[in-house]
């Protein structure tokens, strides 16, 4: 089924433009904020499960998809003015929020900081553990960090064809969801002749380095709307993330824990219809009290 929508030139604060895409739909509307080196496009699959409940919107990311990639602006606050502007524009007044990956960190600052602009938020395997300190998965220092998958931000490819034959061969576990947005997917055109992500070594890093030493419990504190966790079953910091999830929750007003069996980080491609009925479930049970 073909996917409608209609597409939206966005000016953000600083006079960045950002693609935004309204799907339509009525009620509440949902917000869906992709991961990074992802695009909009990512949450296709889930959208025609969510549309009948709400009005959806989403948009790429600065330095995403269709949006414009400036050389700075990659700060969580950028991010949360970014955002506050396609609300602007929408019309939007308060919205829930669905992240995926680092989509769930920009939701999260965007909540913690602008409380009065979110009905819930849902992180989908983001934002559920630190990646330095205590609560963290590493002990180096941001430039070891980096360096250990340097050459990974940004690789070339010979052709458009290349790309999506790589894709397929890597990007597990490859299924028609995958297959469509790898198909869909523009790739950028480099300097050197090769065939290269949208998204730049150099922005990657950028915000690779906003992220490096945050402590997501920080802003956690601050929020004060109900949070859905989803935790992807599969990956290796499963458990670890389970244990800060829990520390994370005992300061908030309401929230709740669900794992998808099977589940892989991006879980929209192969547990979309299981995804949005765990969306639309948390939504419906949340407390009186606690609807903003």
């Amino acid at each position: 089924m073909e996917m409608l929508f209609k597409e939206h030139k966005i000016r953000s604060h600083d006079d960045t433009m950002l693609l935004g895409y309204d799907y339509g739909g009525s009620g509440d509307t949902v917000i869906l904020i992709h991961y990074l080196s992802g695009t909009a496009k990512a949450w296709h699959p889930v959208i025609p499960f969510l549309k009948s409940h709400y009005r959806i919107i989403s948009y790429d990311l600065r330095g995403h998809g269709s949006s414009e990639q400036p050389r700075h602006g990659y700060s969580f606050e950028d991010t949360a003015n970014d955002l506050e502007s396609v609300m602007e524009h929408f019309e939007i007044e308060k919205a829930h929020l669905v992240g995926s990956s680092y989509g769930c960190m920009v939701g999260l600052y965007f909540t913690a900081m602008r409380q009065d602009r979110v009905l819930s938020l849902a992180n989908i395997d983001g934002a559920i553990i630190n990646d330095t300190g205590e609560n963290g998965l590493h002990d180096e220092t941001l430039e070891e960090h980096l360096a250990k998958f340097d050459e990974q931000l940004d690789p070339d490819y010979e052709s458009i064809e290349q790309f999506q034959q790589i894709y397929q061969e890597q990007w597990l576990p490859w299924n028609k969801e995958r297959a469509n947005y790898v198909a869909e997917y523009v790739p950028r055109m480099k300097k050197n002749g090769k065939v290269g992500n949208i998204t730049t070594g150099q922005t990657m890093k950028k915000i690779i380095s906003e992220i490096y030493y945050v402590d997501f419990l920080t802003w956690y504190k601050k929020v004060q709307v109900p949070v859905l966790f989803l935790p992807a079953e599969k990956e290796e910091h499963f458990q670890k993330s389970l244990k800060f999830i829990n520390i994370a929750k005992k300061g908030l007003p309401y929230s709740k824990t669900v794992v998808i069996p099977n589940t892989t980080h991006l879980m929209m491609f192969d547990h979309a219809t299981e995804l949005a009925e765990v969306i639309l479930k948390f939504h419906s049970e949340i407390p009186v009290s606690e609807k903003f």
